[in-house]
């Protein structure tokens, strides 16, 4: 089966991501523009010690999503899936501990899990999706 058109879009925009999380890891540390968390701005500190560690590790899951759909690795899908599992626990986590304000909070929260519901149904549900990725794991 074909890739889906969807899939070679996002196989490109996930690389092309990937390197723009470590260059801006990158760009905090040399103190290059204003840093924001959740919409809100913060110090360059607060960035490099409460996100930075969320943007290198997504930054290493979307370059690992971009090889899987260059690939045809049927797990490629539950990868996606993790990056929105995971910015929800980091952002639950942080909270909890009053390490991050409730506001950037929720609103990480709130859309990774709106974004996460999209890519589930697109991944999951989309039958030309779905039928691409059970092939995949047939082969």
């Amino acid at each position: 089966m074909k890739q889906p058109f969807g899939i070679r879009v996002l196989k490109w925009f996930v690389a092309l991501a990937s390197t723009g999380m470590f260059v801006s890891i990158v760009l905090a540390v040399l103190d290059i523009g204003p840093h924001f968390m959740g919409g809100e701005r913060v110090t360059r500190l607060d960035w490099l010690h409460i996100a930075a560690p969320l943007v290198a590790v997504i930054g290493c899951v979307m370059a690992s999503i971009a090889y899987a759909f260059a690939a045809g690795k049927p797990y490629s899908r539950h990868l996606v899936m993790a990056i929105f599992i995971l910015i929800i626990v980091y952002a639950s986590a942080l909270g909890a501990l009053h390490v991050l304000r409730p506001t950037i909070m929720w609103r990480a929260i709130v859309n990774a899990s709106l974004f996460g519901c999209v890519a589930g149904w697109y991944f999951y549900f989309k039958p030309n999706v779905s039928g691409y990725f059970r092939e995949l794991a047939t082969r």
